[in-house]
C-alpha cells in the first residue's frame, strides 16, 4: 500500500469508512483534489478505495477491520 497516497486521503478515506458503518451501504466522499474516496460494508470489515479525478483510475484500496487495521486488497 502506498503509505505517502493513504496519508494524503486519511481523513476522507475514515469519513468513507464512518458513512459507511452507519449506512450499511456504499458511501462516496469527494477528496479535496477531486478524487472519489468511497467505501462500502464487506464480509471481513468496511471496503475503501480511492478513484482518481477526471480518468476514475483506482490508486488504492483496502479492508479495514473491526480492529481499525487496515489490510491491502490484491
Amino acid at each position: 500500500m502506498n503509505n505517502v497516497l493513504k496519508a494524503r486521503y486519511k481523513a476522507d478515506i475514515n469519513l468513507a469508512i464512518a458513512r459507511a458503518q452507519v449506512g450499511r451501504e456504499l458511501r462516496t466522499v469527494r477528496a479535496s483534489d477531486g478524487a472519489e474516496v468511497y467505501a462500502y460494508p464487506h464480509r471481513e470489515g468496511i471496503a475503501w478505495g480511492v478513484n482518481t479525478a477526471g480518468s476514475g483510475v483506482n490508486i488504492l484500496r483496502g479492508i479495514r477491520r473491526s480492529d481499525g487495521t487496515d489490510k491491502a486488497a490484491s
